[in-house]
């Protein structure tokens, strides 16, 4: 029989999707105010090259961004911070239509975990109509994608991006063990 223990924390990260550079500066504030300092912020680029479907809501060529945070936090917070990214979202909503799309994520050792309020067959429920999937999974080297893994997240330069928000958790968790708290 297995013992349970405690969950190893995880490296939190929100991927921000957005047209206008004011909302995603508000974002930014915001999720700093809620989820604590970033550690990595990503370069801009383009989400419309994946897909089209935020445009319409969005009213233009959409943009996406990540961030990731200092502080690791428990993988079973995850629907928690899902439910106060959908907060933000909405309050930042005008005329009914999201001026910014908050997703936010977990990175542990080897593997990329995505919420989502939307079911299907290869998500867990969580609770409350939250679901998590494993978007990406990281082996020899590099990170593997799932039939499944979004357009974007499957792209080599968001996967250089996740690489480098990984290597930020590994020096952490290292750290950690040094110090016994793991």
């Amino acid at each position: 029989m297995g013992t349970p223990h405690a969950f190893e924390p995880e490296k939190l990260f929100c991927g921000l999707l957005y047209t206008d550079a004011d909302a995603y500066r508000c974002a930014k504030e915001r999720l700093i105010s809620d989820l604590g300092p970033v550690d990595l912020e990503s370069e801009e680029m383009s989400f419309s090259a994946f897909s089209d479907y935020y445009s319409y809501e969005m009213t233009g060529e959409v943009k996406r961004r990540f961030l990731s945070f200092e502080k690791l936090v428990p993988p079973d917070t995850i629907a928690e911070i899902k439910e106060r990214t959908n907060a933000i979202e909405a309050e930042m909503s005008e005329g009914g239509c999201r001026t910014v799309n908050l997703d936010p994520g977990l990175i542990g050792h080897g593997r990329l975990l995505l919420p989502t309020t939307k079911p299907a067959g290869h998500r867990i429920a969580l609770r409350d109509g939250i679901y998590i999937e494993m978007t990406l999974f990281y082996s020899r080297g590099g990170w593997h994608t799932f039939p499944w893994t979004y357009r974007d997240f499957a792209s080599e330069r968001v996967m250089a991006v996740m690489s480098k928000i990984r290597a930020s958790y590994i020096k952490e968790r290292r750290a950690m063990m040094k110090k016994g708290k793991l």
